[in-house]
């Protein structure tokens, strides 16, 4: 697959995965969430400055921070990954296969009714 060498990684009898996307500023911190721009937004709410300077990357299911070339290994390796989108970069988080329901319609209203009670 490219440049990328596909990667397992065994802790305890698990495979590492992918657990979120992440962003580490230059002061270490780490902030996690679903994907970079969210979390750009939160960084922004929560300093009042955006994070020209941090890392993008992911944070694995070991607690590990890892940059998107070692993510992109670690996710096709653990099936979360069918392909990199762009190579050079590594890892985005649309390359993420998510084993969840990703809803874009909007749910259906509720019924109103009306009950009677003899």
């Amino acid at each position: 697959m490219g440049i990328f060498r596909a990667s397992l990684t065994f802790i305890l009898g698990t495979i590492e995965k992918i657990r979120s996307a992440a962003i580490r500023q230059r002061n270490g911190k780490i902030t996690e969430g679903s994907n970079h721009k969210e979390i750009r937004e939160l960084i922004l709410a929560s300093t009042g400055y955006e994070p020209i300077n941090g890392t993008q990357g992911f944070v694995t299911t070991c607690g590990r921070f890892v940059g998107r070339r070692e993510a992109a290994g670690i996710a096709l390796a653990a099936g979360q990954a069918e392909e990199i989108a762009d190579e050079t970069l590594g890892l985005s988080s649309s390359d993420v296969i998510h084993d969840f329901p990703i809803y874009t319609d909007p749910l259906p209203e509720e019924e109103e009714t009306d009950y009677e009670f003899l």
